[in-house]
């Protein structure tokens, strides 16, 4: 509980240092440095993560890194959630920056919405899902910003078996004609979930080629939803 409770307390005093960072990005982004915002972004928030997963004695093995497409606009990256520290083990291993779809209530909290806006994270009130489906559709078109995140799951599955996937938002990306970028976690529900406290583990993480929803038929969502499942599912049914 001792390791737990001064993870937390780095955690959230890590956040408030981040914040001495933010200048940068804002002088970058007032001026309009688009290329040199994003590398800063991309270089503080990677360490930031880095550093949160170190003070848990968390450690990450990545295979398939030479699938990441080479263009760092116009896909979706699409993952599995087991836990907490997914997102900062996606941040710490992405060779890019990416922007995570977030429920409204995150805008609360400041240390971490600062972050969430400068990764161009995408807001959503959950209680309107029209309007919501409608602003992550304008969001996936929109080739000028870092590339959308999905947890299609909705939720962290806190074990090794992957829950459904949410229709939704895939529906609206496979209406778009976007490429998928998909990504298995392995392992991080051991971190935190397992018992309630933080340990130290490993946790895999599984960059697959990309999946493009242009090699479907507009009728065939359903073949394309379930090779997605089939992509992201594999790794999770393998002994570690």
């Amino acid at each position: 509980m001792i390791k737990t409770a001064l993870f937390f307390f780095i955690f959230w005093f890590g956040l408030m240092i981040s914040l001495l960072f933010l200048p940068g990005f804002y002088f970058c982004k007032i001026f309009k440095f688009k290329n040199a915002e994003k590398k800063y972004v991309y270089y503080v928030t990677r360490r930031w993560a880095r550093f949160t997963l170190f003070t848990a004695g968390v450690k990450i093995s990545v295979k398939g890194l030479e699938n990441a497409p080479e263009s760092r606009s116009g896909f979706v990256v699409i993952s599995n959630h087991q836990g907490n520290f997914d997102i900062p083990v996606i941040i710490a291993c992405l060779p890019f920056a990416a922007g995570f779809i977030a429920k409204y209530e995150m805008t609360k909290f400041p240390f971490i919405s600062s972050w969430m806006r400068a990764l161009d994270c995408l807001f959503i009130k959950r209680n309107r899902p029209r309007e919501a489906g409608n602003r992550i559709f304008e969001r996936i078109r929109q080739t000028d910003k870092n590339p959308i995140f999905l947890f299609p799951e909705g939720t962290r599955s806190k074990g090794p078996e992957m829950g459904t996937f949410k229709t939704g938002s895939l529906k609206l990306l496979f209406q778009n004609q976007s490429d998928v970028f998909p990504v298995t976690i392995k392992g991080s529900y051991k971190c935190f979930e397992d018992q309630n406290v933080i340990k130290k583990s490993t946790i895999e993480v599984f960059f697959h080629p990309v999946l493009s929803s242009r090699n479907f038929q507009p009728s065939q969502f359903e073949d394309f939803n379930s090779e997605l499942l089939r992509i992201i599912s594999v790794p999770l049914k393998s002994s570690i």
